[in-house]
């Protein structure tokens, strides 16, 4: 890569990043008043200066145009110089008389600078149309140059004053860009001493140390663009403006110094793959030293994700997160609600919760918020979104497992109360009394009694321990139930099944129709003199269940019939089927009821 080549790379650079920095210090002036629109105002007309600078040097350099427009560019750019930077002496000295005063005698000099870069201009505008000019322009330049070194050295100086007085306040962000200044303001000031007052070195390397000074507006562009700090994206670009500076001198330095010979290919290939591997570990170092990020955004948003996965209490998830980005942002109040909050400084929505959305509020010491924090915001509000979905749902497993041991302690209460049922006093000296009738009599029929009161009690044991029994087995137990209380009633009862055979398999809450039967019993038939039947039947439609208890009883007058059981079965259908189960009573016609149960098995 020749020295011509190498100067139009740097100088296309160069007028690319002046030409960035310009718009975006353009789109700061449009949307600022009164002090700071005079603030951005002038750094606008640096920036413009900056690029005209480098665009002019590209022009002349270029030979595609007349080389005396890009002459004129960067020789007008050049003598504005020094009064635009006199005109960016307007910060406060944090109380040192010394940089009050080196500040006011840079600003006073910008008057006559002012009137010598009008006659410069004039003078260079004579030369290039033939006229005597004013003064010779090249002596315009070397008074530029010592005028431009002075304000460097004036601003090296303010910036180690600054230095400790910022760290005395607190403004990081200040202290960050105040020490670019510091580190890039005395690259300029010692091309501006080697082109003054070393003509020798200048001689010895005239096109390496031309294109050296033609970049020295970057570094002052930058540091004076950088000490706004007032982009969404400065961050980044200063970032990656100094670190492709310092990676492509290396690039143009290597190809400009490597072999010429058949190495070349590998030589290119070898500068490729070092300036790769360069390119992470420098970015990481512009990162620390001018903008205070002591971690990748990858890594802070790894450990911010983590923070926000470590919130488990789904109750106070939303304010611990809000809390733990306030503290990362550095910002006034950080809040989650359904629509962004008045006052934010900007928003993000929260994803699979288009409701929501993540407000934050202005950042301490008065900061915008950069690129980077932009990035974390976005990351944690899909973090957020993450885990709240995660509480979400392990709130909803843990209410079903809450409710599904409810259920299990309803179901064993219920089938205590079953039990209770079943073995009453009233129940079992009813059947002893019929026993001990039966005795003597018909002591046939009471063995018969005495092995239903076995099953009876049997199966209700078991059932304590059991969650579903086969339809079959509660039918069986039902038999055996009503059995006993056919002995008891004799002729004045009567029963009968009919149960699907397609049912018999199914499974039920156990002891779930004995309520029912005996409801029919003691209710219905045991309050009729000439008694009546009781009919069980089940059958099984369209995956449907249906349970039906008739008597021809007593009936029930205006009153729907109650109790203990029938409440109990209420209550096991609905915690064991939901919505999915019926229970019904009914009117039968003339005399009696029919009790329903419809369930999905």
């Amino acid at each position: 890569m020749t020295l011509h080549e190498t100067q139009l790379v740097a100088y296309a650079a160069g007028a690319v990043i002046h030409g960035t920095l310009t718009v975006l210090v353009l789109k700061l002036y449009r949307h600022t008043t009164g002090a700071d629109r005079i603030e951005a105002f002038e750094r606008v007309a640096v920036c413009l200066a900056g690029f005209f600078w480098q665009f002019g040097n590209l022009w002349e350099k270029s030979g595609m145009f007349h080389p005396i427009i890009g002459e004129v560019m960067w020789y007008s750019a050049l003598v504005t110089f020094p009064f635009l930077l006199g005109n960016s002496l307007n910060e406060p000295t944090y109380g040192s008389r010394t940089a009050t005063l080196l500040t006011g005698l840079g600003r006073a000099l910008r008057y006559p600078q002012a009137i010598f870069t009008l006659l410069a201009i004039v003078s260079m505008f004579q030369a290039v149309f033939g006229a005597n000019p004013l003064f010779d322009p090249n002596f315009a330049v070397r008074i530029t140059l010592n005028m431009m070194l002075f304000y460097i050295v004036l601003f090296v100086i303010l910036g180690a004053i600054k230095k400790r007085r910022l760290r005395s306040v607190g403004d990081h962000p200040s202290i960050y860009a105040n020490r670019m200044i510091l580190l890039l303001m005395p690259i300029t000031a010692a091309m501006c001493i080697v082109v003054l007052y070393y003509p020798g070195a200048l001689r010895a390397n005239a096109s390496w140390l031309e294109l050296a000074a033609g970049m020295m507006s970057i570094p002052s562009t930058i540091g004076t663009a950088y000490r706004l700090y007032r982009f969404p994206f400065m961050d980044t670009f200063v970032r990656e403006t100094l670190t492709g500076i310092v990676l492509l001198t290396a690039f143009c330095i290597g190809l400009s110094t490597g072999p010429q010979d058949h190495w070349w290919p590998l030589w290119i290939a070898t500068l490729a793959m070092a300036i790769a591997v360069a390119r992470a570990p420098l970015s990481r170092w512009v990162e620390r030293t001018f903008l205070g990020y002591t971690e990748s955004a990858e890594q802070q948003e790894e450990r911010v994700g983590a923070a926000i996965h470590n919130l488990r209490d789904l109750a106070e998830f939303d304010e611990n997160a809000a809390a733990t980005l306030r503290k990362e942002m550095e910002a006034d109040w950080v809040r989650i609600v359904i629509e962004p909050a008045s006052g934010a400084a900007f928003s993000v929505p929260i994803p699979e919760s288009p409701q929501l959305s993540l407000s934050f509020g202005p950042r301490k010491h008065a900061r915008p918020y950069m690129s980077r924090q932009w990035q974390v915001a976005r990351a944690s509000a899909l973090q957020i979104a993450a885990q709240r979905q995660r509480l979400k749902r392990e709130d909803s497993e843990r209410r079903s497992l809450v409710e599904k041991h409810e259920l299990q302690e309803i179901t064993a209460k219920a089938q205590m109360r079953a039990l209770q049922a079943q073995i009453n006093p009233h129940f079992l000296f009813n059947t002893l009394n019929t026993l001990a009738a039966l005795i003597d009599g018909n002591p046939e029929k009471a063995e018969h009694v005495t092995e239903n009161l076995a099953d009876v009690f049997r199966y209700a044991l078991d059932s304590t321990r059991k969650e579903r029994v086969t339809l079959d087995d509660e039918v069986k137990f039902l038999e055996s139930y009503l059995a006993i209380e056919k002995a008891r009633f004799d002729t004045r009862l009567s029963y009968s099944f009919d149960v699907d055979p397609a049912a018999r398999s199914l499974s039920i809450p156990p002891m779930i129709l004995q309520p029912l039967v005996e409801n029919a019993v003691r209710h219905g038939i045991g309050q009729k003199i000439e008694g009546g039947e009781v009919r069980v039947s089940a059958r099984l439609d369209a995956g449907r269940l249906t349970l039906r208890v008739e008597d021809t009883g007593a009936g029930f007058g205006g009153e729907r019939p109650g109790g203990v059981g029938l409440t109990n079965t209420r209550d096991r259908l609905r915690h064991a089927y939901g919505d999915t189960a019926e229970f019904r009573i009914e009117r039968l016609e003339p005399e009696g009821t029919t009790m329903v149960i419809t369930l999905k098995p």
